[in-house]
């Protein structure tokens, strides 16, 4: 089974947390002394970096969520001079107050032997040819994806946002082996395939690696099915690196955590306690090699469990579940983050419209479908269809504009949202 990094990846359990506790001393010790906000951390409690001598002392230190990076942007949190950061990056729109990412060089050759990682777990060689089909403004790691697949050898196309027919025909013509994507460009690749009648055992694709943001359990299965291949996931956070954080080898039960540059807790979401192996509660995670943009226990809002049973694969990393499930009210549609108070920022730029509105969300097949409902005031209801159809495309647009969805507008009578939950979610219920 192919391991990239075997001296690290399979290291045993003390020898793992001896690394992670002097990776932790040195980090903690940096950031107190570059960051503002760390140095004001130790000081409220009352410690020094020297006086944590155990991983379990990290949990002296408050948790940190979005709002703290956001209202510390831009270069607050940041523990280098910006004269050492070689790359930026604006985490995805649609989540509120910007937050911008900082990387050194180091932490971008880190950042791409870690995703070199993860495409040596899926079987990825210097015989395969692999297309990433990325898109390079909602998703920072696309360039990275990028560089770790040349890291192994393989040969690379990154084809970036070029249309669907001609990455499938690309697909046909280069003989692409590998497919790295979104879970929702696989859909649309697939759909195409279905709607053009093209046979995919025409195609020379064996492995697809979704990558980024969540998926649910029995999406793998059916890319799988439908286009006869295998199926490995890639875990990563916006705010740290994604992806990057996990990956999913060949045995498929669980997706490996790089240990050995991340330091991840458990907790319950509603009390910040920290939760016991195998329990299952949100993702903390502390970065331990970062040297820009430093991390120490970052809520990612995402529920997950944690196990250290060994796996058969000879890794011995903490392995986590995939995550389909946040704390928050964070929506993920079509591979976009959002927050539901990104629609009503956009309903007041087109104004004639009520401030009550409804997302509803549903999955067909594979593909997601967000359908807006949005109160208009009743001199709208005309009897000439006209300016309703102008209303309803300018909310489309603004909404596209803001998320860079596609959504479905439904325009109702004043009042008709009154009682109603504000987010329907039925992905679940008809998966």
């Amino acid at each position: 089974m192919p391991i990239l990094d075997a001296k690290h990846e399979c290291m045993s359990r003390p020898e793992l947390r001896q690394l992670q506790l002097e990776r932790l001393q040195a980090m903690l010790n940096r950031a107190a002394r570059n960051v503002t906000y760390y140095k004001e951390a130790f000081e409220r409690i009352g410690r020094l970096p020297s006086d944590f001598r155990s991983l379990d002392d990290l949990s002296l230190l408050p948790p940190i969520d979005r709002q703290t990076l956001a209202d510390n942007h831009p270069y607050g949190m940041f523990a280098v001079p910006l004269r050492e950061v070689v790359r930026l990056h604006p985490a995805h729109s649609g989540r509120g107050e910007p937050i911008v990412l900082g990387h050194t060089r180091n932490d971008v050759h880190v950042w791409t032997h870690l995703k070199a990682r993860g495409f040596a777990a899926a079987k990825i060689t210097e015989n395969d040819l692999v297309q990433v089909y990325l898109d390079h403004m909602l998703f920072p790691g696309a360039v990275v994806a990028h560089y770790g697949v040349e890291q192994l050898g393989a040969c690379v196309t990154p084809l970036f946002n070029m249309p669907i027919q001609d990455q499938v025909n690309i697909m046909i013509n280069y003989r692409t082996s590998v497919l790295v994507c979104a879970p929702t460009r696989v859909v649309h690749i697939i759909r195409y395939l279905r709607e053009n009648q093209i046979d995919p055992k025409t195609l020379f694709l064996r492995t697809v690696v979704i990558v980024g943001l969540s998926w649910s359990d029995h999406t793998p299965k059916q890319i799988e099915e439908q286009l006869q291949t295998e199926v490995y996931g890639n875990y990563g956070v916006n705010e740290i690196c994604i992806p990057g954080v996990a990956f999913e080898c060949e045995e498929k039960c669980g997706l490996h955590l790089n240990e050995d540059h991340f330091l991840a807790e458990i907790i319950d979401p509603e009390t910040g306690e920290t939760l016991p192996s195998g329990e299952r509660g949100e993702l903390v995670l502390t970065t331990l090699t970062k040297e820009a943009f430093p991390l120490i226990r970052f809520r990612t809002g995402d529920i997950t469990a944690l196990t250290e049973e060994p796996c058969a694969c000879g890794r011995t990393f903490l392995r986590m579940e995939t995550v389909n499930r946040r704390v928050d009210n964070l929506l993920v549609v079509e591979g976009v983050e959002f927050l539901p108070s990104e629609v009503g920022v956009a309903l007041k730029r087109v104004g004639r419209v009520s401030a009550d509105y409804r997302l509803i969300i549903q999955r067909e097949g594979l593909q997601d479908r967000l359908e807006v409902e949005v109160e208009i005031p009743p001199s709208l209801f005309t009897d000439t269809m006209g300016p309703l159809e102008e209303l309803r495309e300018r909310i489309e647009e603004e909404i596209f504009e803001r998320l860079r969805i596609k959504p479905i507008i439904k325009l109702v009578e004043p009042k008709s949202l009154e009682g109603k939950e504000p987010v329907v979610d039925l992905r679940n219920t008809n998966s």
